[in-house]
């Protein structure tokens, strides 16, 4: 199956879901949440604990009740409301009720159709291994990412001033001076960034807002293929391969098919009405004699041959890049 044809079929989960800021009362927090037709899952962080909660049928309804007992909407409705009041905190009052180790409740009052609408987010500590699937991994992986990105960006620059260095060799300048750039020096504008007021911003932050709309874009990249890269591998998908192999067709399975009878040595002996079967060879005779017609047939399918073992060849070698000449 190829990963355009898996990701059709995927069905995200709360791993593949970025992490967004979010304020609560006077604190900063990350939190992640993925939602159904019935239930939703919770992962928020102070960057110190981690607390989760998934809620979903039966106890949805029935938080539901109990918090807003005058309030009659769908589940779908419901939880349109719920997310409303985390990516849309603005409007919104969140208090913190209780927070520990072990447990964060979160309380919200919004509207909903007019109406007053309350909720209360009741997390528990989260395990190990759902911080590293959902903190841990990811954000190394962005974190190489990102370097891999920059390397690449410094060759492009590196290239770019090398082309400009070229044109001014011609005698070539700027329309306007204010344009004009210095070469780069990577450890120099590396040294610079270091000694910026922006660094210093950023390292108070501790890292709330790396996850801007394009880093949450990236994340969401880098866990969509780790699901797929990691993904249980059906019998029938890993026999793919060998099954497209035997769909190939041989060189010997050309022989048959594309070489004209007349070369193949199977075509069958036509006699016309009247005539008498042809006669074995005298005694005196050698079966190995060959006649310059046949010789000169033989040497037809050898040419033959090797001119589609030419043409194969050349289909799977990988096409060459012409070069383009400098004038």
């Amino acid at each position: 199956m190829s990963e355009v044809e898996w990701r059709r079929k995927w069905k995200p989960d709360l791993k593949a879901c970025p992490w967004q800021p979010i304020t609560i009362g006077n604190q900063q927090f990350l939190f992640k949440c993925k939602y159904t037709h019935d239930s939703y899952e919770l992962l928020i962080t102070n960057n110190c604990h981690f607390w989760c909660e998934h809620l979903e049928g039966d106890e949805l309804e029935s938080r539901t009740i109990s918090l807003n007992p005058n309030v009659k909407a769908t589940p779908t409705r419901i939880l349109d409301e719920i997310q409303n009041c985390l990516e849309n905190p603005s409007k919104k009052t969140a208090d913190i009720v209780k927070m520990n180790l072990n447990k964060l409740i979160i309380h919200v009052d919004s509207q909903l159709a007019g109406m007053a609408f309350v909720w209360e987010f009741k997390c528990q500590q989260a395990d190990s291994e759902m911080i590293s699937e959902n903190f841990n991994i990811p954000l190394l992986a962005m974190v190489a990412e990102l370097s891999r990105r920059n390397d690449e960006l410094v060759k492009v620059i590196d290239a770019k001033d090398k082309e400009i260095d070229d044109y001014k060799s011609q005698g070539a300048k700027a329309s306007r001076k204010h344009i004009e750039t210095s070469t780069f020096v990577r450890t120099a504008f590396e040294n610079n960034m270091i000694m910026s007021k922006e660094f210093e911003q950023e390292v108070k932050r501790l890292g709330l807002s790396g996850f801007s709309e394009d880093n949450q874009d990236l994340y969401r990249q880098i866990m969509t293929r780790y699901a797929y890269l990691t993904r249980p591998v059906a019998a029938d998908e890993t026999d793919e391969d060998s099954v497209n192999e035997q769909k190939t067709p041989s060189l010997n399975s050309w022989e048959t098919s594309r070489l004209p009878a007349s070369l193949t040595d199977k075509s069958p002996e036509k006699t016309s009405p009247g005539s008498s079967p042809r006669k074995s060879p005298a005694k005196g005779s050698s079966s190995t004699e060959t006649s310059p017609a046949k010789d000169t047939e033989m040497m037809r399918r050898q040419a033959l041959e090797r001119k589609l073992e030419d043409e194969e060849r050349k289909k799977n070698e990988p096409k060459k890049k012409k070069k383009k000449i400098a004038f």
